[in-house]
C-alpha cells in the first residue's frame, strides 16, 4: 500500500506462488487448510455474537429497531403497522430480516432469530478483511490474526446485538470496496457490475448508502474519461447502478406506505437549514469533528493510524493505482456519510447531538486494515509519526466539541447505549467525559504503536493480545453495564410480551401513551395495533380481546379506561419507566395461550 507498484505486484506475485505450492492439488479431495481456518474463524465469530445475544428479549433501540422489525414483517407477509410521524426506517434491511418471521409468527422467536442473522452477516467481516490484507500482500498468519482483531472492533460486535443496520453494513462497505478494486486490478465487468449493485443496495438499508452511490458514481465517471475500462461496460455499470438504487426508492416508498399511512418524519427541511444558515453549518460541522472524534477514541487511537494511512495512500503516486482509487472512496464516503448525518440530525438536547459514533462504524474496520498495513508495511519512524499526528487530530477534534458543546456535555441527556466504547475507557455509565476519554485512548496508542514497531515477535502478539483484550472487555463490560440494563429496564416498563397470547387482537387509546410504549408493542402484537377511544366516543371493535390505556398520575386503576365494558378486567399494570400504562383483557376471551 505504501511501497512502489511494482514492488507491490512483485510481492503479491510471491506470495500467491506460495500459496498456490502449499496448496493441495486438484483432484486429491484435499480441502486447503486456510479454507478451513477461515471457515472455523467465522464460526467462532458468530457463536461469539450468539452466545453474547442469546439472553435478549425485547428491541432497546426504539423506534429503530421495532421500524426494521415492522418491516421485515410486512416484507414476509405479516402484519402492517403504524408508525406514522416517526422516522422512515428503510426496506433493505427489513428484506434480510424478512426469513426470519417465516420460522415462526411469535415476535420473541423473530427477533432471536434476527440477532442470529446479523452474527452470521457480521461474522462475515473477518474473511472479507482476510481477503483484503491477503490483496495488499501479508502474509498469511498475519492477515488471519488482524483480520480476526477487525472483526472483534467493538462496535461491529456490540450492533450486532440489535436489529439495527450498523450491524450488516460494516460487512458491504468493505465488501463494496472489495468488488471495486476487483474490478479495477482485473478489468472484469462483472466486479464492477456487482460493486454497483451492492452501492445500490446499501440505498435500500440507510440514508448512507446514498452517499456510496454518489461516490461510485464519481468513480465510474473518471474511469469513463480515463479509460481504466471498457466504457461499454462503464456505462452498463452506471445503468445497473441507477436502475438498482431506483428500485430500492421505490422499496422504500412502498414501505412508508405502509408503515406511515399518514406520513412519516421528514428531514428535508432541517437539512436544507443546516446547509444553508451560518448556525446550521456551525452545527453541522461540529458534530462531524464530534464523529470523528469518537471513532478515534472508540478503536483505541487505531482508526487515526487508518486515517493517515489513507492520506498517504491517496497521496503517493508509486501506490498501485486500484489501491488508490478504493482509499479515494473510502475516504469521501467516510466524510460524506459523517456530514450528511450530521445536517439532518435533530436537536434532541442530548449529548449524542455533539458527540456520537454509530454512523461512521461501518468504516471502523477499513480504517483498521488501513492502520494495519502502514504499521506493518512502512518505515519505523514513518509508523511512530503517525502516533503524534493522531493525537493532534483528535485533540483537535475534542478542542471543537468541547468550544462548541461546553457544560452541555456534561448537563444534557447522557444515553450510555449511545457511548458503549467511551463509557468502557473512562468507566462511567452515567456521564460522559471527552477528556478523560481522549487521554486513555491515546496512551493506549501509544502502547500499542511502541510493541508493534520496536518490539521483537513477542512484543508484537503482546499488541495483539492487549487490542483483542480491549475489544472483548469492551464488549462483554458494555453487554453487561448498558445492554443488560436496559433491557431488564424496558422488559419491565414497556413490554407486552407477558400479557399476550398468539391470536390477541390488541387495542391501544394512543393519546398520552408513552410513545416508546405503543411502539414497542407494535411489533410484540402479532396482529398488529388498533386505535380505540378509552372514552367510548367511538365504538370498541368487536374482535378486539387485549386493550392498553395510558395510567395518569392520581387516576385509580378501574378509572383508566372509563368506558370499558363489563366483561373486560385489568390484567396488568405497569406506572414507573417511560410512562404508565395498564392492559385490560376480556374475560370471555377463548384464545388459546
Amino acid at each position: 500500500m505504501f511501497g512502489n507498484e511494482s514492488a507491490l505486484r512483485d510481492r503479491v506475485k510471491a506470495v500467491a506462488l506460495r500459496d498456490r505450492a502449499k496448496a493441495p492439488e486438484k483432484g486429491t479431495g484435499q480441502v486447503p487448510w486456510w479454507t478451513v481456518l477461515l471457515a472455523a474463524g467465522w464460526l467462532a465469530q458468530v457463536l461469539f455474537r450468539v452466545v453474547l445475544e442469546s439472553w435478549r428479549s425485547v428491541p432497546l433501540y426504539v423506534p429503530d429497531e421495532v421500524g426494521y422489525l415492522l418491516g421485515g414483517r410486512l416484507l414476509a407477509g405479516g402484519a402492517d403497522g403504524d408508525l406514522t410521524g416517526r422516522l422512515l426506517y428503510y426496506g433493505g434491511y427489513s428484506l434480510l430480516l424478512a426469513p426470519a418471521n417465516w420460522i415462526s409468527d411469535d415476535p420473541a422467536i423473530v427477533y432471536r432469530a434476527v440477532l442470529v442473522t446479523n452474527a452470521l452477516i457480521a461474522a462475515t467481516l473477518l474473511p472479507l478483511a482476510y481477503l483484503a490484507l491477503r490483496r495488499l500482500g501479508m502474509n498469511q498468519i498475519p492477515a488471519y490474526i488482524a483480520a480476526t482483531l477487525a472483526a472483534l472492533i467493538t462496535s461491529n460486535v456490540h450492533y450486532s446485538q440489535f436489529a439495527l443496520t450498523d450491524a450488516v453494513l460494516p460487512v458491504m462497505v468493505l465488501g463494496w470496496l472489495l468488488l471495486v478494486h476487483s474490478w479495477l486490478t482485473s478489468e472484469r465487468q462483472l466486479h464492477g457490475a456487482l460493486a454497483g449493485v451492492l452501492a445500490a443496495y446499501m440505498s435500500w438499508v440507510h440514508v448512507r448508502g446514498f452517499v456510496v452511490v454518489i461516490v461510485f458514481a464519481g468513480t465510474l465517471g473518471v474511469a469513463w474519461w480515463r479509460r481504466w475500462a471498457n466504457r461499454r461496460g462503464i456505462t452498463v455499470m452506471a445503468w445497473l447502478l441507477i436502475m438498482t438504487t431506483v428500485a430500492g426508492i421505490q422499496l422504500n416508498d412502498w414501505v412508508r406506505s405502509q408503515l406511515y399511512p399518514r406520513g412519516a418524519y421528514g428531514l428535508d427541511e432541517l437539512l436544507i437549514d443546516r446547509i444553508t444558515s451560518l448556525s446550521g453549518l456551525g452545527w453541522t460541522l461540529s458534530l462531524t469533528a464530534g464523529k470523528l472524534w469518537y471513532l478515534v477514541v472508540s478503536t483505541w487511537g487505531i482508526a487515526g493510524i487508518g486515517l493517515i494511512a489513507l492520506a498517504v495512500a491517496v497521496k503517493r503516486d508509486r501506490v498501485p493505482m486500484g489501491t488508490r482509487v478504493v482509499a479515494v472512496q473510502a475516504a469521501v464516503s467516510m466524510v460524506g456519510v459523517a456530514l450528511a448525518t450530521s445536517a439532518a440530525t435533530p436537536d434532541e438536547g442530548t449529548v449524542a447531538n455533539f458527540v456520537y459514533g454509530r454512523y461512521l462504524t461501518c468504516f471502523a474496520p477499513i480504517l483498521f486494515l488501513a492502520a494495519v498495513v502502514l504499521v506493518t508495511r512502512a518505515p519505523a519512524f514513518t509508523a511512530l509519526r503517525a502516533v503524534p499526528i493522531t493525537a493532534a487530530i483528535t485533540m483537535a477534534a475534542g478542542g471543537i466539541v468541547w468550544l462548541h458543546a461546553g457544560d452541555q456535555l456534561s448537563r444534557d441527556f447522557f444515553l450510555s447505549t449511545d457511548f458503549a466504547e467511551i463509557s468502557f475507557l473512562t468507566w462511567n455509565w452515567e456521564e460522559f467525559h471527552l477528556w478523560f476519554a481522549t487521554i486513555v485512548a491515546l496512551l493506549l496508542l501509544a502502547v500499542i504503536a511502541a510493541l508493534s514497531v520496536y518490539g521483537g515477535r513477542k512484543a508484537i502478539l503482546g499488541a495483539v493480545g492487549l487490542v483483542a483484550v480491549l475489544n472483548i472487555a469492551a464488549v462483554l463490560a458494555t453487554t453487561n453495564h448498558v445492554v443488560s440494563y436496559w433491557d431488564k429496564r424496558y422488559a419491565a416498563t414497556a413490554s407486552l410480551k407477558y400479557e399476550l397470547r398468539a391470536n390477541d387482537k390488541v387495542g391501544v387509546n394512543f393519546p398520552e401513551l408513552g410513545w416508546r410504549i405503543w411502539v414497542l408493542q407494535a411489533f410484540q402484537s402479532r396482529h398488529g395495533l388498533v386505535p380505540i377511544d378509552r372514552f367510548g366516543r367511538f365504538p370498541l371493535p368487536a374482535d378486539l380481546t387485549v386493550v392498553v390505556v395510558p395510567w395518569t398520575p392520581g387516576t385509580a386503576l378501574t378509572k383508566t379506561w372509563p368506558a370499558a365494558p363489563a366483561d373486560w378486567r385489568i390484567v396488568s399494570a405497569h406506572k414507573p419507566g417511560f410512562g404508565g400504562w395498564v392492559a385490560w383483557r376480556r374475560v370471555n376471551t377463548t384464545t388459546a395461550p
